[in-house]
């Protein structure tokens, strides 16, 4: 199953180059001019209006079909919109390319030099995009700035492409058929080696294509994060070396350096704000003041700025002022297990970064996730793992019973809600995305005797008692209770009736459906063996009455779990 999952990825990404390329070969070899003035004569002007005009259709009739896959859903519907943003973002370079044209209309080597220019410009604007997006929390126009982002980079390198090969045509090869008394590579060598503008061109375009090569995720698969990140980073020196490249060539004029202003200012007001933000923290830190309160167990924050909404803790109260019987929400343990938390995660715990291989949505509000672990770590059953997620507001943990493990996949169930904080960053994950993990252990361990086992459960509570029960038992007269509220809520039924070694008892209590029992469980109708072991994973109020009725009914062997 995983294998088909990344074959839709990889066919996806196939199809958006396939589709890509034709119109960037068009651009690269066409003067675009043509497309400004609608010269239909032309069969490439005709090849760009109709990839412009099919982009759009495609699009619109995406929306109207019904895809139950999410992630063949997702990737289609990402192609479909690059391929709308690029059409529509070269519409601006007609008229810019037409205006240079004015400018140098005497000049046409100078005016196809100024295929430089528009490069430059999606360069910067490339360069634009993440100083920004940390200001921006609306999750639909951050998507759409991060796509126009890809889109700037690809842009900004056929037109960088275009630059040289126009230059490199109208420049050496005329210069060197018209000029019979030198040879090819001695005016290469003169031309391109040692005069000072054409070598910083050269270097710039080593570096850009080394970028353009590795923009992509199977870069980051095959390098691994570390060393993709530092071959991003050439981008600093390339704009560096671009505007040194443009001075050299004496072609610095007010365009240029509006640009260069703008993203120097724009990004180092970004850093500063950042800086600030930082020296705020350690402030915080020097003085002992601090709103943010880590669980010890389970390493959950309690940040006063971002509260508590799943358990009514209203925005900016103080971690004294919450009520006493609050509880953890991740590991229900009380204030007492809480510490001040000064901002330093790594002194704290040390996190793994696991892959996102797939993901699915079981029910309509139960998510499958499956998490790829490049390192090696012993995986038990009653483990869950805590994930460190990262919002607009501050990163922020939860934690997830392990479903299942195999071939270095760790499956999750996750209950969603749209109220719930995780589940707003979660359903927004893509394949191939990277999650940081923390591994905690917990008193919820399957007991190796060969007493009776009675399992309660609901809704994604199932998850580690499905991973108790994944292989034999050593005892007899075994037993798994599973509530939901309608057969629709149901999941992962045949692998749960296909274990031999334990009974299996589901209730539905909103709905009256045949072979199903009515309402919700209710263990007083039921007899165990006073040895009976129970394990119950539920939310903490029904825990507690369990509990507390099993042992009131004689039953010493009672073992649960209660966070989220």
């Amino acid at each position: 199953m995983i294998l088909l999952k990344k074959y839709y990825i990889v066919l996806i990404n196939i199809l958006f180059w396939l589709l890509i390329l034709p119109l960037l070969s068009i651009i690269s070899l066409v003067n675009i001019e043509d497309i400004y003035q609608f010269n239909f004569n032309n069969i490439y002007v005709i090849s760009y209006f109709a990839y412009l005009f099919i982009s759009i259709f495609w699009i619109i009739l995406f929306k109207k079909i019904n895809i139950n896959n999410n992630i063949l859903k997702d990737e289609i519907s990402y192609t479909l919109k690059s391929m709308l943003f690029l059409s529509i973002f070269l519409i601006p370079t007609f008229f810019i390319n037409h205006y240079f044209i004015l400018e140098h209309i005497w000049e046409s080597n100078l005016y196809l030099r100024s295929y430089w220019k528009i490069a430059f410009l999606f360069f910067a604007f490339a360069l634009l995009v993440s100083p920004i997006l940390k200001f921006i929390k609306n999750n639909s126009f951050r998507e759409n700035l991060i796509l126009s982002r890809k889109i700037f980079w690809i842009l900004a390198f056929v037109f960088f492409f275009k630059h040289g090969l126009e230059y490199f045509a109208i420049e050496y090869i005329y210069q060197v058929q018209y000029h019979t008394d030198i040879s090819y590579f001695q005016y290469v060598y003169e031309n391109m080696l040692i005069r000072p503008d054409a070598l910083s061109w050269m270097v710039a375009w080593v570096m850009m294509l080394l970028l353009w090569i590795t923009s992509n995720k199977f870069s980051i698969k095959i390098l691994t994060w570390k060393w993709w990140k530092t071959i991003q980073t050439l981008v600093y020196p390339w704009f560096l070396l671009s505007v040194i490249h443009v001075a050299i060539a004496s072609r610095f004029d007010n365009f240029y350096l509006f640009l260069f202003v703008l993203v120097v200012f724009v990004r180092t007001f970004s850093y500063f704000s950042n800086k600030n933000t930082s020296e705020n923290k350690n402030i915080s830190e020097k003085n002992r003041i601090t709103t943010k309160y880590l669980c010890i167990p389970c390493g959950y924050i309690y940040d006063e700025a971002i509260w508590d909404p799943d358990s009514w803790i209203s925005p900016w109260t103080k971690f004294e002022d919450i009520p006493n019987d609050w509880v953890c929400p991740v590991c229900w343990v009380s204030k007492a297990d809480f510490e001040p938390y000064y901002d330093r995660e790594e002194t704290v715990f040390g996190w793994y970064l696991w892959e996102v291989v797939n993901y699915n949505m079981l029910t309509e509000d139960v998510l499958e996730i499956w998490l790829k672990i490049n390192s090696k770590i012993e995986v038990k059953k009653w483990q869950y793992a805590i994930l460190l997620l990262k919002d607009f507001d501050s990163e922020f943990s939860r934690a997830y019973s392990i479903v299942d493990y195999s071939n270095n996949i760790l499956t999750f169930w996750i209950k969603v809600k749209d109220i719930w904080r995780g589940w707003r960053l979660l359903k927004s994950t893509k394949i191939w995305d990277i999650i940081k993990v923390k591994w905690i252990y917990w008193d919820f361990v399957l007991q190796d005797t060969t007493n009776p086992k009675v399992f309660i459960a609901t809704w994604t509570w199932l998850s580690p008692i499905i991973n108790m029960t994944s292989s034999p038992l050593k005892s007899d007269n075994n037993y798994l209770f599973f509530w939901v509220q309608t057969k629709s809520d149901l999941f992962y039924m045949d692998k749960i009736n296909n274990i031999k070694w334990v009974k299996t008892n589901v209730y539905l209590s909103r709905e009256e459906v045949e072979w199903y029992n009515f309402w919700r469980m209710d263990l007083s109708k039921f007899e165990f063996e006073k040895n009976s072991e129970f394990y119950i994973c539920w939310n903490p109020a029904l825990v507690n009455s369990s509990k507390e009725y099993l042992e009131n009914a004689g039953y010493k062997n009672v073992y649960f779990e209660k966070f989220n």
